[in-house]
Parts: C-alpha cells; structure tokens; sequence
C-alpha cells in the first residue's frame, strides 16, 4: 500500500512539474515575442503621402519577429510601388526596421491605354495613381520602348541639347522621333543616325539661320529641310 501512495505522489509531482514547465515555457515565448516583435518601423527619403503608402505596403510586418523578418518579402511589397529606386533595410535590435528609400527621377509623361505614366529613370512606367500631385514633365506620344526613349535623351545629353526646352517628344512606328520646342519649332530626326542630326541641328543654331522656321527637317541623310513659320 505505502509504494502505492509513493506511486501516485510521483504521478502527481510530476504532472505539476510538466504544467509548470509549460506555463514557464508559454510566457517565456510570450516575452520574447513582446520583446523581438517589430513594433516601429521607419520610413526615411520620402514626402508625408508617399511614406503612407509605403507603410500601407509594410503594415503585415507589424508585430513579426525581427529576426524572422525577410528582407526579400519587404522588397517584393515595395517593388509594387514602381516610383521607388533604391532600398536600404536595417534591422534596429530589438523592435524596429529602418527603412530608407529613394524616389526615381521622372523623365517624361505618356498615356496608355487612355491612364496617364509617369516615366521613371528606374525603367518603370508609372501609374500617377501613385503621386498626390501632378508632375510637370515633358509629354511623350507614341507606342515607345523606354530603353528607346533613354537613348534618344542620352544622345541629347552627350550633345548638350538643353533638354528643358523640349516640350513635347513624337515617336512613330518607324522607330524615329520628332521634337516639339517651348518655342513652337519642330525638329525631325532621321530613324537612323541621330547624332550626327543633333550636330548638324545645333550648328544651325548657333549660325542664327532658324529665326523665321518652324520645322527643321533631318530624316533624310544630307539633306536639310527648313520649313518657314508662314508656310
């Protein structure tokens, strides 16, 4: 009988001791998570509206684990925010992400499909759903590969062009541009050869012969074909 009741006292012992291990146990974990949960997470490089929308993008990390936290899956939410260009996420021991972003620059506007993009040097074709204020930039007609649009104005940039009296680009299917200046004239560029045009256009400029035209001519190669304002 007495070995019976030690039995039951080992039993009983033991089963105390197991609850008390898991009640030790659940508020350990409990702790830590309190503690290592992402509580603040800090946006920096960006305008008031534009961090509420990054945040928006960022609150499913509330409360996760720090060292859980995948700086992928922060990246892969940011990358639907096509105005960003750079991201650089630091981990702040023991509850908050630092999370510094920089906006692309904006090279241009143009419609598609009847919505108006922005065009961002990260090569990204940006909704203006995702700017609170419009954005005054070149507008930009046609059907255009951007890395298309980037070479024309990187030809521009080495031929020091000044790109900011340029109000209006025209691209046509046969994969040439036309430029519409601030102050009404046109310049036509050949498909082919666009920095010798560049060259030939600013040598023109700088001989004063282009006062009285409004449409300079360059698509066909050796010829130069100027268009009086009157005609």
């Amino acid at each position: 009988m007495p070995r019976s009741i030690n039995k039951y006292k080992l039993y009983l012992y033991l089963f105390f001791f197991i609850f008390l291990s898991s009640v030790f146990n659940f508020q350990f974990v409990k702790n830590y998570q309190d503690k290592f949960g992402i509580k603040n997470i800090n946006i920096y490089g960006l305008s008031y509206n534009e961090k509420k929308l990054v945040q928006n993008e960022l609150s499913n990390f509330q409360n996760e684990n720090i060292f859980k936290l995948n700086k992928d899956k922060v990246l892969a939410k940011l990358n639907k925010l096509d105005f960003i260009e750079n991201v650089y996420i630091n981990k702040i021991m023991p509850s908050s992400i630092n999370v510094e972003l920089s906006k692309t620059l904006i090279l241009g506007k143009t419609l598609k499909n009847g919505e108006l993009f922005y065009i961002g040097k990260n090569g990204k074709f940006i909704n203006s759903s995702q700017f609170i204020n419009k954005i005054d930039t070149p507008n930009v007609f046609g059907e255009f590969d951007i890395e298309e649009y980037f070479y024309l104005l990187d030809v521009l940039e080495m031929q020091n062009l000044a790109k900011e009296e340029i109000k209006n680009y025209y691209y046509f299917k046969n994969k040439r541009w036309d430029l519409s200046f601030s102050n009404g004239k046109i310049l036509k560029l050949p498909s082919k050869n666009i920095e010798d045009s560049i060259i030939i256009y600013k040598k023109l400029l700088k001989n004063n012969n282009l006062a009285n035209i409004k449409i300079i001519d360059l698509r066909v190669s050796n010829q130069v074909i100027l268009t009086k304002i009157d005609e």
